[in-house]
């Protein structure tokens, strides 16, 4: 989904002048919007830092790109978290707000057993440190052009945003992060789309094996409980191109990929970039 966005920012000793933000009726949890501003629509559009925006609170990066005219333009990607609450939320570029309405993204329940090795979030030590840093990960140059394509030829055994009822437990406060494929032992994993290798973990006790690649701009895509991995930190990938192998590494109770595309830390549907342009 594009957004088209026509405003004026404010800067230092100017005057502001503001137009309407345009924002679509509303967007469902898990989904990613994009922000679009015309380099016309800018105040001293060359003004550093770039601007930004703001969605209930936190800050998000705009950055510079050219459109297909050869015009300068913002552009900012905003994933909505899939625990947020569904309501009307605060959305403000420059010094002009309007509020996003967000819509439930009613998703599934899987009950699934673990034994009790596995029935637990517990990591390896500095596990946590590392997918969080490849998760913020924030480049400018952004690497993909298109939709992403699937790592994975197999079906999709889990769907992004299901709750889990484990055990008969319902686990609070959790909801599946991307998407599962179920295929066999060895099977060839690829790059989703065009970036650069930010992290190559193994023996982590909870993702098990991972890749994690930069898109560029915020976006984040990851491969979890791998067999094999082929590549290297700081190596350069193609969409298509082969990373690794599926494994069942991690707390996973049978071969399968775990693929997940966070968006400035947050977690998007990533059915949605292998049918959406962005």
């Amino acid at each position: 989904m594009r957004l088209g966005v026509s405003l004026g920012l404010y800067f230092a000793a100017c005057a502001p002048t503001f137009a309407k933000i345009e924002i679509p009726p509303s967007v469902q949890q898990g989904e990613t919007i994009e922000l679009k501003v015309p380099e016309a629509d800018l105040i001293q559009a060359k003004a550093s830092p770039a601007p930004g925006f703001v969605f209930n609170g936190r800050s998000y990066p705009f950055y510079k790109a050219s459109a297909e005219d050869g015009s300068l333009v913002f552009q900012g990607l905003l994933a909505i978290p899939c625990d947020l609450i569904p309501g009307s939320y605060q959305l403000r570029v420059g010094e002009e707000e309007d509020e996003l309405k967000v819509r439930a993204g009613k998703f599934a329940v899987q009950h699934i057993s673990l034994p009790k090795s596995k029935d637990n979030f517990d990591m390896s030590p500095h596990e946590k440190e590392a997918i969080e840093a490849a998760k913020a990960t924030a480049s400018s140059e952004r690497h993909w052009h298109g939709k992403f394509t699937a790592p994975c030829n197999a079906r999709q055994s889990a769907k992004f945003g299901m709750r889990r009822v484990v055990n008969g437990r319902l686990l609070k406060d959790y909801f599946h992060t991307g998407l599962d494929f179920a295929a066999p032992l060895g099977k060839p994993v690829c790059a989703c789309a065009p970036g650069v290798v930010v992290l190559t973990g193994t023996g982590f006790k909870l993702h098990g094996n991972t890749i994690a690649i930069d898109h560029g701009q915020g976006v984040i895509s990851f491969y979890i409980h791998l067999q094999k991995i082929v590549v290297k930190e700081g190596q350069e990938v193609d969409s298509g191109e082969k990373i690794g192998t599926v494994g069942q590494t991690g707390r996973a109770t049978g071969p399968h990929l775990h693929f997940g595309i966070y968006v400035n830390q947050t977690a998007s549907n990533p059915n949605q970039w292998l049918t959406t342009t962005f």
